[in-house]
Order: C-alpha cells, then sequence, then structure tokens
C-alpha cells in the first residue's frame, strides 16, 4: 500500500530574548527619574565636571572624536543708542560687570587681538578656577563682535571649545536689541547633560543681559 510522502516538520524557532529598550529615550517624569537614581542637575555639577576629568581623557589640544556645538542665546532691548552698546562690549574688560560668573578678562599685551579669560566659583567646598584665551575674530562695525576660544588654552584636563557673538540691531536713534549667544562643544557621550543644563544657562544669561540693560542705562 502505497503512502503519501510526509514533508519533514520544521524545527521550532527559538524563543526570541531580545533585551526590551532602557527607560531613557524621552523626557522623564519627576517620578520616574526618581525610580531610576537620576540626579537632578545643579550649578555644582557644572562646576563639577568643569574641573575634572573625563575616563580615558582629553587633554590640553586634543579633540573628542564625536562631538556637538550647543548653543544658548539671550536678547534685550537697550535704551540707548547702538554705538554706545557696542562701544561697552568692545572693551572686554568691562565684561565682568554684568556677567559677575566671568572673574575678569585681560587682553594679552603682544596681542590686542587675543584676550585671556578666567571664571571663578566656589562648589563642594574649594574654588574652582577656568581660565582660557580667546581670539577676537573681525567685527562687523556696530552689528556684530565674535571671538572663539583657542585650542589648548584651557587651564583645565578638559578641552571645551567654546564661541561667543554679540548682534546689534538699531530699533530707533536711541535705542537698540542686544543678543548674545554663547556655544560651546560638548562630547556626544555628555550632549544629554548638555542639554538638560541649557534652561540654567539660559537663566544664568538672561540676567546678564538684564545687568547690561542696566548698566548700559546708567552710563549713557
Amino acid at each position: 500500500e502505497s503512502r503519501t510522502p510526509q514533508t519533514p516538520r520544521r524545527a521550532d524557532r527559538p524563543t526570541s530574548t531580545r533585551t526590551p529598550p532602557r527607560p531613557g529615550g524621552g523626557v522623564l517624569s519627576a517620578a520616574r527619574r526618581a525610580t531610576l537614581g537620576v540626579r537632578p542637575v545643579t550649578q555644582s555639577s557644572v562646576a563639577a565636571v568643569a574641573g575634572s576629568r573625563l575616563p580615558g581623557g582629553c587633554t590640553n589640544g586634543r579633540k573628542w572624536s564625536a562631538a556637538q556645538w550647543i548653543e544658548n542665546s539671550a536678547s534685550v532691548d537697550v535704551d540707548v543708542p547702538v554705538e554706545e552698546a557696542w562701544a561697552l562690549w568692545d572693551d572686554r574688560t568691562l565684561i565682568p560687570n554684568w556677567m559677575p560668573w566671568v572673574d575678569s578678562v585681560k587682553i594679552e599685551e603682544d596681542n590686542p587681538k587675543m584676550s585671556r579669560w578666567t571664571l571663578k566659583t566656589t562648589q563642594f567646598g574649594r574654588d574652582w578656577t577656568l581660565s582660557w584665551l580667546a581670539q577676537n575674530l573681525a567685527p562687523i562695525p556696530l552689528q556684530k563682535i565674535h571671538w572663539r576660544s583657542v585650542p589648548g588654552s584651557m587651564s583645565v584636563g578638559i578641552e571645551v571649545a567654546n564661541r561667543g557673538s554679540i548682534r546689534f540691531f538699531r530699533r530707533s536713534p536711541k535705542s537698540c536689541n542686544v543678543t548674545l549667544t554663547i556655544s560651546y562643544e560638548v562630547p556626544d557621550a555628555l550632549a544629554p547633560f548638555a542639554n538638560a543644563l541649557q534652561p540654567l544657562v539660559e537663566s544664568v544669561i538672561g540676567g546678564d543681559m538684564k545687568r547690561f540693560q542696566k548698566i548700559a542705562a546708567e552710563r549713557s
């Protein structure tokens, strides 16, 4: 008696062992952050990063293998002619008057296009000092002043490239708008941390611009 050949049975496929996605792909709620042990970002956290070395080290003059620029801006209307606002920012040594987190800006005697910026803060019971050289880039008179850090000039182990610009917009013969933009380069691994700091940084430079607004009006 002939029999119909049976189709060989297929081996059972192994059960998937794919690891579920880790949390953190979006903004976490406060409760979820607490559950995961995520600490809130503070000004102390900024100082800790600025004054420490990352595993593997990135010493002065070395570039991160993968990095991106983070940008923060603040803008104010100032009741002084654009010429007066320009003159205040053009004198770099005056900047600490309205940016108190900048301890000093000193022009290099042998090269007026270079300036030494120094930041000082007290965190974790100790004093922190961070300084670097900045190169003044070609200005656009009464419109833009800008600068960038000089590679290899940072005073700590982490090389954080940064740049800044001030833009001026004439509103009337006796008033203008001034916009400050500060940008800094961070490794991709720290980008989420830097992005989380943006509200804090923009709050700080927003306060700086309000102080500038007041100082400019008083000096006019």
